[in-house]
């Protein structure tokens, strides 16, 4: 595809999504927290403990909110460092710690665990969203040379479903097994593998990528991820694909079958990678 220069992006005014989200990942960790509080203070009664737990939820949801809308460029200051992935590292521990405290705390450590296990979840959620905004901050004030949808070409796609195959089969097996035994070890395995798996031959399908002064981006459905150009080490061209290599990574092919015109992408990418 012929290169593209001078794309603008909107600039972000506000964001409300991650800010409600930010909220609701705060308020899952206060929840806890607080029902213990007030039932420390005497008012243990269910009724008081459902009420403390939902005002929780709905104040601290509304105060994250604020305050992280108020700061603006949170999110991609968030994204540009691991640190995006604190909150979801944060929920594994409290759903470990509260999983521990179930024989001594009773339904406080339920509590504890599960909000602990969606915080978790809501955690990766806001490492990706502060990842894809900090990605759309770099490229809005970049070049771009052209835009591209690519995958792997047809041989590399076959060995790579080759090696995730091991992962679906032993994931599918572990999770059929609930039919049989609900609580078995083959079944947590089987929840643990299959979503690898999955991932694994998922590395191959087509996606869009733009090369952009800033780097490689790539999108997915949900979300923008941007390679750094001085994180590659160089390109290869073979009879099929273009091949970017990282090391210590798993290298980005590019299918000459995918693209319209592979001497121009290649040209493109040669002005910041060297030939490997």
């Amino acid at each position: 595809m012929p290169p593209s220069n001078g794309r603008t992006l909107p600039e972000r005014t506000g964001d409300p999504l991650f800010g409600v989200l930010a909220g609701l990942y705060v308020a899952l960790l206060a929840t806890a927290p607080a029902v213990v509080a007030v039932a420390r203070v005497g008012s243990s009664d269910s009724a008081t403990l459902y009420v403390t737990a939902i005002g929780t939820l709905a104040v601290v949801t509304g105060a994250g909110w604020w305050v992280v809308d108020a700061r603006n460029g949170l999110a991609p200051r968030l994204g540009s460092t691991p640190a995006r992935w604190g909150p979801a590292i944060l929920g594994v521990g409290y759903a470990i710690g509260g999983f521990v405290a179930l024989g001594s705390a009773g339904v406080v450590a339920l509590l504890a665990f599960f909000f602990g296990a969606f915080a978790m979840v809501l955690g990766g959620v806001l490492g990706v969203m502060a990842r894809s905004r900090h990605t759309a901050a770099l490229v809005a004030t970049a070049d771009v040379d052209c835009e591209i949808e690519a995958g792997w070409p047809s041989a590399a796609r076959k060995r790579l479903a080759v090696l995730a195959l091991p992962f679906l089969l032993v994931g599918a097996v572990g999770l059929l097994s609930i039919y049989f035994r609900p609580e078995n070890w083959l079944l947590s395995l089987g929840q643990l593998l299959l979503p690898v798996g999955i991932s694994i031959f998922l590395q191959s399908e087509p996606r869009p990528y733009v090369v952009t002064a800033a780097g490689l981006e790539q999108r997915l459905p949900v979300a923008r991820r941007l390679f750094r150009w001085d994180s590659f080490d160089g390109y290869t061209r073979t009879d099929d694909a273009l091949v970017l290599h990282r090391s210590w990574r798993v290298d980005t092919r590019f299918a000459l079958a995918d693209l319209e015109d592979p001497d121009a992408v290649e040209a493109t990418i040669g002005r910041y990678l060297s030939a490997a």
